[in-house]
Order: C-alpha cells, then structure tokens, then sequence
C-alpha cells in the first residue's frame, strides 16, 4: 500500500461509517511504513473522516509492541493537540479522540497521567441512545491497566 492509494481508499469512505474498520482494528493501513506520517497529516486535516481515520491510527501506533518506536513526546504532543481541540470536536471525531486518547494512556505511567487529565476533562461520551458512554477514564484507571503500569 502507498500513501497515494491511501488517500484514495479514504476517499471511498462516504460518510465515514467505517472510518475505524480502515484505520484501527489492526488495519493494513496501520503496519504501512508511512503510518506516522499519514497519522500526523489526517489528524490536522480539515476533512472529518480523515481526522478520524487520523486518531484511529493513532490509537494502532500507541498499541505497539515496540516501546522505542515512537518517545513519549511524540504522543505528549498528541494529548496536547485533542485537549485543544476537543471542545470544537463533533462525537464522532471525539470518539476516534478518546480512543487514540485510552491507547496512549496505556503505554507508560507518565501518558497515564496526561490522558488521564484529558479524559477526566472530556468525561463519558454519549455517541447513541442504546450504548453505554464511552469513557476512557474507567478504561485508564481500570485494575488492569494499573497492573500493567505499576500504579
């Protein structure tokens, strides 16, 4: 796959049903060697499904297995940008948000806490009537995640 025929396929996704089947789930798009920077790009796009295809994408790169990837930083800058940006941001942007917000928070303690804080800000995420709200606090302060991060 090349970022062209990425930009492309992103096209096909008309009305952005499954903006989160392209860009997470372990998508192919995600193991590409141009993710970070495709990731960079769709995030400050204008264009909502690839904002959202952006965060999914993000939320694929905080997963990996290789810690040295990417420093904390990099994913620093990222809560930074969805703090700033979250009050403006439609629920489906905010969800392709907290979802790139609970994988960062769960690499190591320090983006623990910064997600955290945005989480806590942003709160449970109503997207529809029959679901319950997505709320990336209970998922970042679950037992599991304080086993996996020592807290």
């Amino acid at each position: 796959m090349t970022m062209e025929q990425s930009e492309r396929q992103v096209e096909e996704l008309e009305g952005g049903y499954l903006a989160h089947v392209f860009s997470a789930c372990g998508a192919p798009i995600a193991k590409t060697s141009f993710v970070v920077e495709l990731t960079d790009r769709w995030t400050k796009s204008k264009d909502s499904i690839r904002i959202r295809c952006g965060y999914g994408l993000l939320y694929e790169i905080s997963k990996s297995k290789k810690k040295n990837t990417l420093d904390e930083a990099y994913f620093l800058a990222h809560i930074a940008t969805i703090d700033k940006q979250r009050k403006k941001a439609s629920i489906p942007i905010l969800m392709s948000m907290a979802g790139a917000l609970m994988g960062m928070g769960m690499r190591t303690t320090k983006l623990n806490k910064a997600a955290l804080k945005v989480a806590s800000s942003i709160g449970p995420i109503i997207h529809n009537e029959t679901c319950d709200p997505f709320d990336v606090v209970k998922h970042l302060t679950s037992p599991h995640t304080k086993k996996k991060l020592g807290l």
